[in-house]
């Protein structure tokens, strides 16, 4: 079973590293135990001690249910991810949980028909109804999960998330990422001031109104993007997506309008600009005509590459050197969640550059093949 999350680390002087634990319902540990990250790594409870916040600390974020937690690395290495097991085995047992389709409860999605297809091959899949959890009502139908979960649907603002993770974790079903760790890299002002050096120069405001971005184009220079906290409506590229020059006001209301209008209640957090990079171009899309370049997407999995592939074309014929997959392991390193995607770009001077994170479970799998996808997850925990 999963004994529980880890949701924050502190060093201790000269006795390494605390951890503070949210135990699993129902779920104790005792001096001595082995616990089991989700590389299969071994830790052995050295000392278990009670945390209590200090009145001032207005931004702790202490669970009741948390305790600190002192380990032996029985494998010489420090915990990776955020999940431990109090058994081996269940590390490399993993479930999925798919969308099902809104008129057909026990059929899924068709949008999401090929993975669940090759999913279901080797792994318990469910589905649920993404209607009626809008509604805060969860209902699961097909094969019966438990423990590790990983979610591969539509993308969910993060109320609603967190009201999904709640209502699975009370049934014993526990998704791949916290509710913190999805905000983490679904919403880019979460994620840019550990990347901003490595991505495109990004401002945003938080009320998504049309006279506070204005206010932001002010010490703006050059071309931008239009987005939100998540998306940008990139297929409508010369209405609501890209300014070619930020000082021409005209443009810049009509842009920015269109947007905040056609985004409507979808739109999450506030209006993002980002500094447009001139990337390696390899032509363009043909409905919206939207300029498409290098770019791929990177499954990241436990801090280390999961698979990655186009994210324009399966021509198959790009490749990142090994140096460039060494600079991609580096920041999957930095990386404080379980399960995520990283989209790169390639400038047109060679070097690639960080376009966006994402959650991994919302993410869709561009031009990687389902079942090379799901092979990747196998091999994964067959390491463990």
């Amino acid at each position: 079973m999963i004994a529980g999350r880890i949701v924050d680390r502190f060093p201790i002087a000269e006795k390494g590293t605390l951890y503070e634990l949210n135990l699993s319902h129902g779920q104790n540990i005792k001096i001595g135990e082995i616990l089991f990250d989700l590389r299969g790594n071994r830790f052995r409870v050295q000392a278990i001690e009670q945390i209590t916040p200090a009145i001032d600390r207005l931004d702790w974020k202490f669970e009741r249910e948390s305790i600190g937690v002192l380990f032996e690395l029985v494998d010489h290495v420090q915990v990776e991810g955020t999940l431990l097991f109090d058994d081996g085995e269940d590390v490399k047992k993993i479930c999925f949980l798919f969308c099902n389709h809104p008129l057909y409860p026990q059929k899924v999605d068709e949008d999401y028909l090929a993975e669940y297809q090759v999913a279901k091959e080797k792994y318990p899949c469910a589905l649920f109804s993404y209607e009626d959890l809008e509604k805060g009502t969860l209902s699961l139908y097909g094969d019966g999960i438990s423990g590790m979960v990983v979610y591969r649907g539509w993308m969910m603002k993060p109320e609603m998330y967190r009201i999904f993770y709640r209502l699975l974790k009370n049934q014993g079903i526990y998704l791949i990422n916290s509710p913190e760790e999805y905000e983490n890299y679904h919403l880019l002002p979460n994620w840019y001031p550990d990347f901003h050096g490595q991505t495109a120069e990004s401002v945003w405001e938080t009320r998504g109104d049309l006279e506070s971005a204005i206010q932001m184009t002010k010490d703006l220079k050059g071309s931008y993007l239009v987005k939100d906290y998540v998306k940008s409506r990139k297929h409508e590229w010369y209405d609501a997506c890209y300014i070619e020059n930020i000082a021409n006001q005209e443009s810049v209301r009509r842009v920015i309008g269109n947007f905040i209008e056609r985004q409507g209640e979808n739109l999450v957090g506030g209006v993002v600009l980002r500094k447009f990079e001139r990337l390696k171009r390899i032509g363009f899309h043909e409905k919206s005509g939207m300029p498409l370049s290098e770019e791929y997407r990177v499954f990241l999995f436990v801090g280390r590459i999961l698979k990655m592939g186009d994210y324009w074309t399966d021509q198959g014929e790009r490749r990142l050197l090994p140096e460039e997959e060494k600079w991609v392991e580096e920041i999957a390193k930095m990386v404080k969640s379980n399960f995520v995607t990283i989209d790169l770009a390639r400038r047109e001077n060679g070097a690639l550059m960080i376009m966006e994170f994402g959650d991994g479970q919302v993410s869709g799998l561009q031009q990687i093949h389902p079942k090379d996808f799901y092979q990747a997850f196998e091999k994964n925990l067959n390491k463990c």
